[in-house]
C-alpha cells in the first residue's frame, strides 16, 4: 500500500470551509425552489429562479450537492473527491451562465453576478486544491 502524507491544518480548513460553502449552496437551492423562500430573497433571484430551465436546475443540483459530496470526500481524504468537485465546477458554470443570461442588466443584477462569481472562484479553487493535494499524496 502506498504511504500517504499527513495533511496540514490548511487542508482541514479548506475542506471544512468548502463543505460549509457548498452546504449554504444547498440551502440556497432549497430556498430558490420554494415559493415562500423566494419571497425572502432579493427580486433578482426571483427572476432567475422563475426563468430557470430544467437543464440549469439539474446543473444547479450537480453544482451544490456535488460540491458537498466532493468536500466530504476530500475531508475523508479520498481521491474520488476530485471528479465530484470538477462536476460541481461544471454545474456552477452552467448555472452561472444561465443566471447571467436570465438577469441581464436588470436592477440588482450586480448582486446575482457577485454571488455567482464568488461561487465560481470557490469551486475553481477547490478543484485546484484537490488536484494539488493529490500530487502530494494527501488523497488516496
Amino acid at each position: 500500500m502506498k504511504e500517504v502524507s499527513k495533511p496540514s491544518l490548511n487542508f482541514w480548513v479548506v475542506g471544512g470551509v468548502g463543505l460549509l460553502w457548498n452546504s449554504m449552496g444547498c440551502y440556497n437551492f432549497l430556498m430558490q425552489t420554494n415559493p415562500e423562500g423566494l419571497e425572502v430573497l432579493p427580486q433578482a433571484y426571483d427572476a432567475v429562479a422563475n426563468s430557470r430551465p430544467g437543464y440549469a436546475t439539474a446543473a444547479f443540483v450537480v453544482a451544490v450537492f456535488g460540491g458537498v459530496l466532493g468536500c466530504a470526500l476530500m475531508l475523508m481524504r479520498r481521491a474520488v473527491s476530485r471528479p465530484f468537485l470538477l462536476l460541481s465546477l461544471l454545474g456552477m458554470v452552467v448555472t452561472m451562465l444561465q443566471a447571467m443570461w436570465a438577469i441581464g442588466f436588470a436592477p440588482e443584477s450586480a448582486s446575482v453576478a457577485m454571488d455567482a462569481g464568488m461561487s465560481l472562484v470557490v469551486s475553481t479553487y477547490l478543484v485546484w486544491f484537490t488536484h494539488r493535494k493529490f500530487g502530494q499524496d494527501l488523497l488516496w
